[in-house]
Formats: structure tokens, C-alpha cells, sequence
């Protein structure tokens, strides 16, 4: 009698443990599939990779970048061998019928774009060519396109089309902004209508899927700023998205009151205005609950100049007030920073070991700039963090690729 009591007390102990080994597959696979299904939305490539991509401007590149007397990159100028993702930018909502795509060729006169991009994927089979949609000059009528339930869907199936059509892998919408910076005009259905729109894309796009056997990516380009998780349900933006492509410059720049790093990862406790910082700005999605996987960490492959900058106590112009923006708007390539680091240009090379930045100064003219070391430094910040993967602000100020291939050799 006691054999058989404990012969029943061990079966039952048995199946106890195979019941809670059930429940605990079963809790795991919706945790998995509540952040999105396969390898693309764990903010992974889809082999598994780390996703290393770049925007690619459809405007013309810079007189110094240009080649062979052309104005536009064409496929053999794309380092791919350093790339997971190739981001085509940008796309643009026509502002008559409000759901066209297109891509200017009156202002961009890229007529071979397509051509290129083939090229591209035929030599790089691997490689994931996306379109980007917006940017911050061409975010104007996404407001008008998500509140009108019918002219959204025009849209999503413009966009299929294009994926289908032009043989892309995935879309990444760049809409700056919806519900709108605190400073400026303030849409607050966006909030919801933005999540339809993500939404509608995600399932637009699994259903193209089904029908060509391939996992299309989607993504979303964010600001580097606590008032967009405020605004914006990112917890919920993350659970449709591949990934959140965290926009980690331009803290600082013509409208700032004095010099400051365009894309320092701390803040200096220096800084007078209390400016942005990578780590700020990552924090504000961590703490929001969007999985660091999800998110994608930006590195910007240009600077930003001030001009009539006094040296200040310190004698580097940090945090000095100037007179005037030089250059085009205060934007340097790589290309011409590179010239400026020349030990006879008059510059010199400074960095900030608390914000983990470096700038120049000439006794007048003050840089900041994204080099090889501040990108090893992202990077060991972003592996710390558990972050998806890298993305760079543009390959034409990068055109040679110096940059990238930092980023990729240390992104491994």
C-alpha cells in the first residue's frame, strides 16, 4: 500500500513538472510572438545578423563626392560588402491626391535609380534594399493621409505595389513627426492614427508575403528625445515594427544658442542649455518598455560648423556662443572633414571624454563630427545596452566609406 501511495505521489510530482514545462513553452512563444515574429522583428537581420544599414540620398551628391561627372551615386560606388540594409531616401506623398508615392525626378533627376538598385542586388544578393518614406522636408501630408481611413489604405497599397515592383525587401517610414515636437504644430489624433498606419503596413505587407515567400522588413525613424515617448505609444509602436531607428544626432546646430556636439552619447554636465545625449534619448524608449532589440542606433556620418566662436575659458570654443553658420548651412561631409583633420588646415582636433565626442577649432570656425573613435564608442555603448543593430545618416557624406567600415568592423 505505501509502494502504491508513492508509485501515485511520484506520477502526479511527474506530471506537475511536465504541466509547468508546457506552460512555460507556451508563455515564451507569446512573449516571442507578442515582439513580432522571426528573426526581422527581434530588430535582427533576418538571418540572425546584426544589422548594420545606411540611408542613400536621391539627391545630388556633394561637387567633391561626385563621379565621373555625375550627380547621384550609381551601384559600384556602394560599399555593400559593409551593409546588411540599404535605405532608399526618399519617397515622397503627393500633395494632390495625398497617397501617391513618388520619387522627383524635376528635383532629384535620377532617372536610373531603379537600375542601380538591381544592379546592386545582383551583385549583392544578400543585400536588403528598403524605401524610405518622408524625411523631414517631406513629412507634410502625413497627418491628411492617416486620419482618412480610405486614403490610407491607397497608400498602403501603393506602397506594396512598390515593394513588389522595384523587387524591395522593406519600407521604413520616416515621418517627422507625428503628434509633433512640443514646439511646434501639435496633431494629437496622429497618436493613434500613426499606430493604424504601422499596423495596416505590417499586414499589407505579411500578405505580399504569403504570396512571394519573403519576410518584408518594417521600421520607423524616431527622434532621440523623451517628448516623442511621451506623445507616442512606442511600447505598442514596437510591438509592430521590426525596428525603432533611434535618431542619435543633431542635438546641436544652427538653431542652438551656442557651439555643442551634434551627437555626443552623455551629456557634459558643462553643457548650458542641459542639450541632448544618446544615452538620454535611449532611455526615455528603454523606460517606456520598448525591448532594446527593437531599437536601432543612428550614427551620423557628417558635421555640423559655427562660425565667430571665441575660444572661451578653456580655449577649445566648447559651449561658446558664435556669429555665423559657414559652409552649406553649417553641414560638412566626411570628405571635407577629412581635409580639416590635414595637420596643416589651422585646425585642432579636440575630445570630449565625458560626452564621448570630438570637435575642431580654429580659433574662429568650430566642428562637431562623428570619426572612427566616437563610432567605436557607440558601438561598445550600444552592445552594453543589448541594442538590434546600427544605421547611419547618409552614405553620400560618406562616400568612400571610411565611416562605414568602422562601423561594420566594430559592429561584429
Amino acid at each position: 500500500m505505501k509502494y502504491l501511495l508513492k508509485k501515485r505521489h511520484f506520477s502526479l510530482v511527474l506530471l506537475v513538472l511536465l504541466l509547468l514545462v508546457v506552460v512555460f513553452f507556451t508563455c515564451a512563444k507569446r512573449s516571442e510572438n507578442a515582439d513580432g515574429a522571426g528573426a526581422g522583428a527581434r530588430g535582427l537581420g533576418v538571418d540572425g545578423d546584426t544589422v548594420v544599414s545606411t540611408y542613400i540620398r536621391t539627391w545630388r551628391l556633394e561637387a567633391e563626392d561626385q563621379r565621373e561627372e555625375s550627380p547621384h551615386w550609381d551601384a559600384g560606388m556602394v560599399k555593400a560588402e559593409y551593409l546588411t540594409d540599404l535605405i532608399i531616401a526618399f519617397a515622397l506623398i503627393n500633395s494632390d491626391d495625398k497617397h501617391t508615392i513618388y520619387i522627383s525626378e524635376e528635383r532629384f533627376s535620377f532617372k536610373n535609380l531603379w537600375n542601380e538598385v538591381a544592379a546592386l542586388k545582383s551583385t549583392h544578393p544578400n543585400l536588403r534594399v528598403n524605401i524610405s518614406i518622408g524625411g523631414y522636408t517631406g513629412s507634410a501630408h502625413f497627418s491628411d493621409m492617416v486620419k482618412d481611413e480610405n486614403i490610407r489604405a491607397q497608400f498602403v497599397a501603393g506602397v506594396i505595389d512598390w515593394l513588389d515592383r522595384h523587387n524591395l525587401d522593406g519600407v521604413d517610414i520616416d515621418w517627422e513627426y507625428p503628434v509633433g515636437p512640443p514646439w511646434g504644430v501639435r496633431v494629437f489624433a496622429d497618436a493613434q492614427n500613426y499606430l493604424a498606419l504601422l499596423r495596416d503596413l505590417r499586414d499589407a505587407m505579411d500578405t505580399l508575403g504569403a504570396k512571394t515567400g519573403k519576410y518584408y522588413s518594417l521600421s520607423t525613424a524616431v527622434p532621440s528625445s523623451s517628448w516623442f515617448a511621451a506623445a507616442i505609444n512606442v511600447k505598442e509602436v514596437a510591438n509592430i515594427v521590426d525596428a525603432l531607428k533611434l535618431m542619435a544626432y543633431d542635438y546641436y546646430g544652427g538653431w542652438s544658442p551656442t557651439t555643442g556636439h551634434n551627437s555626443n552619447i552623455y551629456r557634459n554636465p558643462n553643457d548650458p542649455s542641459n542639450g541632448g545625449s544618446t544615452d538620454q534619448g535611449l532611455r526615455a524608449y528603454l523606460t517606456s518598455f520598448v525591448p532594446p532589440h527593437k531599437i536601432q542606433m543612428g550614427v551620423a556620418f557628417y558635421g555640423r560648423a559655427f562660425a565667430g566662436v571665441q575660444p572661451g575659458p578653456n580655449g577649445d570654443g566648447l559651449y561658446q556662443k558664435y556669429t555665423s553658420i559657414p559652409f552649406s548651412n553649417g553641414y560638412l561631409t566626411w570628405a571635407q572633414i577629412k581635409e580639416l583633420l590635414e595637420p596643416d588646415s589651422g585646425f585642432t582636433r579636440y575630445w570630449d571624454d565625458v560626452a564621448k565626442a570630438p570637435y575642431l577649432y580654429d580659433g574662429d570656425i568650430w566642428i562637431t563630427y562623428t570619426d572612427q573613435q566616437q563610432i567605436e564608442e557607440l558601438v561598445k555603448f550600444s552592445k552594453e545596452k543589448g541594442l538590434g543593430g546600427f544605421f547611419s545618416w547618409e552614405y553620400g557624406t560618406d562616400i568612400n566609406g571610411d565611416l562605414l567600415k568602422a562601423l561594420f568592423e566594430n559592429a561584429q
